[in-house]
């Protein structure tokens, strides 16, 4: 099953307005390279808006994908071989993030998407025989969500 994380739209678009309202309130645009360097952040910011990433679990490995539109960014296999660990933590009051350690190269970090990704990579974790940690900020949060479903 594919998931699909959320972008934090809400925060790029109060970045947006935080760039591009002072100048027009105080009617003084920025002159020259100032200018440049304003259209340039915004188109930036514009274009982040339509990110999406995109996470499939398999039964041998995991595939990460970063999509502008339906145009691949960043696209990266992992495969059962390549991975150190799996590490379940607490992002903030309620949210859960999993960490994949890779042996080498850059760690994948999955936040912000559902918990049936979540499920899906302790499944993995399971399956291949990979270490699982899961921290105890984390643990609460899986009580307080099974307390929830009864």
């Amino acid at each position: 099953m594919v998931h699909q994380g959320k972008v934090q739209r809400w925060l790029l678009i109060i970045v947006l307005m935080a760039i591009n309202l002072p100048p027009l309130l105080l009617n003084s645009f920025p002159n020259g390279f100032a200018l440049y360097i304003q259209l340039f952040v915004s188109a930036l910011i514009v274009l982040a808006l339509f990110i999406q990433v995109r996470v499939k679990v398999r039964g041998s490995n995991i595939v990460y994908r970063v999509e502008l539109w339906s145009a691949p960014l960043y696209y990266k296999t992992v495969y059962r071989e390549e991975i150190h660990r799996i590490e379940f933590k607490r992002s903030s009051w309620a949210s859960k993030v999993a960490v994949v350690r890779v042996k080498k190269g850059i760690d994948l970090r999955f936040a912000l998407f559902g918990d049936g990704l979540f499920g899906d990579l302790s499944q993995f974790a399971e399956r291949n025989g990979l270490e699982l940690r899961k921290s105890k900020d984390y643990q609460t949060i899986e009580k307080l969500d099974s307390n929830r479903l009864r």
